[in-house]
């Protein structure tokens, strides 16, 4: 499997990327805590290891699982592996990993949606605090702040770019997710598919270019909406946390 390891890192990225305003507003919060970092098991064999992977990919098909806790599971499943793997013998080591990302990427790439939504989902409550908004006010701010936070990212490129992190080059998306794209992703995928045809014409390029230059202005501009539709409903104090965390300009 080609970029095997991957798999691993392109849904940490993605997750984080699904609310990358927002996990800048944790980041810069007063008197933020650095995360513990989770500690290898004692004692873990292989098989263990092999046994918690398989756990993850059946509860990441549970539909009642909290997938906010995701990078979590995924951060303990990488230092399990390290603890395992440290002194093994590479090509071992290579069989193990590539084991591993068999098990649980179908799991991953099905549940992708539901792992991004709840990571902007966490990091959105976490901002009702730092904004001094009753659970009545932060009810009309949320859906709101949910559309910068969705606009945002569309302007920002979208997630195709983290959905092919470690795919084969020629195989897009939309082979392996029943998930709609947004506008930009999906002009993202067609552009990377021309250009991973190498018979593909300068013409054919410029046009899926242009395609994608089009709908990035739009969603710059969608952007701009949806921040004069959140700003109408904020105190001046709410806005400046806001401004001060990245969401708003």
């Amino acid at each position: 499997m080609k970029n095997a390891a991957g798999i691993f890192v392109f849904v940490l990225i993605s997750s984080i990327a699904a609310a990358a305003p927002l996990a800048v507003a944790q980041a810069n919060r007063p008197n933020n805590q650095p995360q513990a970092q989770p500690q290898p098991h004692p004692a873990l064999t292989k098989t263990d290891l092999l046994l918690e992977v398989r756990q993850f990919a059946t509860d990441l098909d549970d539909p009642n699982y909290d997938y906010s806790k995701v990078p979590a599971r995924m951060r303990q499943v990488f230092t399990d592996m390290r603890g395992i793997t440290d002194g093994m013998d590479p090509d071992q080591v290579r069989e193990l990993r590539t084991q591993l990302f068999q098990e649980i990427r179908p799991a991953l790439e099905r549940n992708q949606a539901k792992i991004q939504k709840a990571m902007q989902m966490a990091f959105l409550k976490e901002l009702q605090e730092p904004l001094g908004a009753s659970d009545d006010e932060f009810s009309a701010i949320e859906p709101l702040l949910e559309k910068v936070v969705d606009a945002q990212r569309e302007a920002d490129g979208g997630m195709a770019r983290f959905r092919r992190f470690g795919r084969p080059p020629g195989q897009n998306n939309s082979q392996n997710s029943q998930q709609q794209l947004s506008p930009v992703d999906q002009a993202t995928e067609n552009l990377q598919t021309v250009l991973d045809d190498p018979n593909s014409s300068g013409d054919q390029i410029k046009a899926r270019l242009d395609t994608l230059r089009q709908a990035k202005s739009k969603a710059v501009q969608d952007l701009s909406v949806a921040r004069d539709a959140l700003r109408a409903v904020l105190t001046v104090r709410q806005e400046a946390v806001l401004v001060d965390r990245g969401i708003l300009d």
